[in-house]
């Protein structure tokens, strides 16, 4: 095979090959279809990309309604049990301290991501993801490390396995935390974009649930200016779950379908191309001609 048969892809179905870092320099892909490609790093200098079709696949869709779906019903699992051990907590019992730090993060969680789905502003609006992904991910954090700390503890004779530990659901709570700030900042669009966003519909919901919970708590001993006002907090609550919904659904809608991150596109031709759920982050593209075309 010589070099031009080896680097002609032209009309060809590729979806979802992958040609990170490869030497691709003058490379033919003419009206291919290069939907959920990967050439991240690749050497695509005067390579010719004219009437190429990027953007999603089905594969790639389904994955990622697959992860939204599994962390939804992760975080709704640890948001449920704490919001059903935390029914019934009085001010006089011990676990009081946790209540309250269920309720300011939740909070947090559902007030950063519903922040996030109505502003436009750029700045704003990654900040409120970032605070609440952190905040999801401790209540998460705290709950699983709780939960299965124990069965670390009890293999060493520190701990009965029925019990919890607030030793290992606190450091659980930093960790993750600690991990999802992290994984916002360094790759703020992508999974982690729609793992905060689906986390924050069921903190929402979450918090709405909590809310309305209490509400019903204060109508039923007539304290009603608490009742009214945590029961029209619920609402407001159920109403920022559907627009993070909607923001989880956009954030998988626009999701990178084929990605040219960091690749060397000196001089490609992309005339009369279908450029959809495309990333060119960092790519070198001095000369790309057809670029929105």
């Amino acid at each position: 095979m010589t070099e031009n048969q080896r680097l002609d892809f032209a009309n060809q179905d590729l979806r979802n090959r992958s040609f990170k870092g490869k030497h691709l320099q003058g490379a033919n892909f003419r009206g291919a279809d290069i939907r959920g490609c990967n050439f991240s790093h690749a050497l695509l200098i005067d390579a010719n990309f004219e009437r190429v079709r990027t953007g999603q696949t089905r594969r790639q869709l389904l994955v990622l309604v697959s992860v939204a779906v599994a962390v939804g019903l992760l975080v709704a699992d640890a948001v449920s049990r704490l919001i059903f051990g935390a029914l019934g907590q009085t001010p006089q019992e011990p676990a009081w301290n946790y209540v309250l730090a269920l309720y300011v993060s939740l909070g947090i969680a559902a007030t950063g991501i519903g922040v996030s789905a109505l502003t436009k502003t750029y700045t704003i609006a990654p900040i409120a993801k970032v605070i609440s992904g952190v905040a999801s991910g401790a209540l998460v954090g705290f709950f699983y490390g709780g939960v299965n700390g124990n069965q670390l503890l009890a293999l060493f004779h520190q701990k009965s396995a029925g019990e919890n530990n607030p030793r290992t659901a606190i450091a659980g709570a930093v960790l993750l935390g600690l991990g999802m700030a992290i994984a916002n900042i360094k790759c703020s669009r992508g999974f982690v974009s729609v793992v905060v966003a689906a986390a924050g519909t069921v903190t929402a919901y979450g918090f709405a649930f909590l809310m309305g919970t209490t509400a019903i708590a204060c109508l039923s001993t007539h304290r009603w200016f608490w009742g009214l006002t945590l029961s029209l907090l619920s609402l407001l609550y159920l109403w920022l779950t559907l627009k993070a919904l909607t923001l989880t659904i956009h954030s998988i809608k626009h999701f990178w379908g084929t990605t040219f991150r960091n690749a060397n596109l000196t001089n490609a031709q992309f005339a009369g191309a279908e450029l959809r759920n495309t990333d060119f982050t960092g790519a070198i593209g001095r000369g790309m001609k057809g670029i929105g075309g």
